[in-house]
């Protein structure tokens, strides 16, 4: 298994597209979180929560860090939305998924609990080997290089064996430098970090060949697997 491609999955905004509002509502109960838990302002929240994701990459780690905030809380709190209701299940991501030939994991700044319940709004829980959330990152998020090893670590992955998509920019960064074949959801080709660039993560077979382990014929595409691509999208290289 170790041999075997990982294909590393983002959750928000990258497993579903930013026109799903469930990030943007996550991301006001965060504010909401840091206004009553401090007892500040908004402007002030805002400004704080600046300030802590350039030091530490998240609000959690921040509050942790110099509030004493316990994760539990926290996580409880921002997460509690009614995923169903907001999140569409997509057959589309599904039929993708199910053609990738190798394992298939999510790694996400989120908890594990959040990500399961958006994977099963989806309709894709079933289809992933494993779900690694802010938890397993010991609260330390991306960007931060050492939630990357350890992924890697524990699923006995080699860097070059590995394809991470994303739709954070700065995110790519560190499992690129790791040996990884990236590819950025919704981003744009000028200056970008990736090897390849997918409007939507349903795209991912459009730049699949670009993967070594296909490339040289590790199974999949190159060897004859057949993939289902959202229709009206287009997938770039860099």
């Amino acid at each position: 298994m170790a041999g075997d491609p990982l294909f590393i999955f983002d959750l928000d905004n990258t497993l579903y597209p930013p026109e799903v509002t469930l990030w943007k509502i996550v991301d006001r109960r965060i504010e909401e979180y840091v206004r009553e838990k401090l007892g500040v302002a908004p402007e002030s929240a805002r400004r704080m929560r600046k300030a802590f994701l350039a030091e530490f990459g998240t609000t959690l780690r921040g509050l942790m860090h110099h509030h004493g905030v316990s994760p539990a809380e926290y996580l409880e709190y921002v997460h509690d939305v009614p995923i169903p209701e907001i999140v569409p299940p997509r057959p589309e991501l599904r039929r993708m998924l199910s053609g990738l030939p190798g394992r298939r994991v999510v790694f996400t700044n989120g908890s594990e609990r959040y990500a399961r319940r958006v994977l099963d709004a989806l309709g894709v829980s079933g289809l992933m080997d494993g779900v690694y959330g802010i938890e397993f990152m010991e609260y330390i998020a991306k960007p931060s290089p050492y939630p990357y090893e350890k992924l890697l670590r524990v699923t006995g992955a080699r860097g070059e064996d590995s394809l991470f998509c994303e739709d954070s920019r700065d995110n790519l960064l560190p499992a690129r430098k790791l040996g990884m074949f990236t590819v950025w959801v919704g981003g744009n080709g000028e200056g970008s970090p990736a090897h390849a660039v997918v409007k939507d993560v349903c795209d991912l077979p459009d730049v699949l060949h670009g993967f070594p382990p296909m490339a040289r014929g590790n199974g999949g595409a190159a060897g004859g697997a057949s993939f289902d691509a959202a229709p009206g999208k287009e997938g770039g290289m860099e």
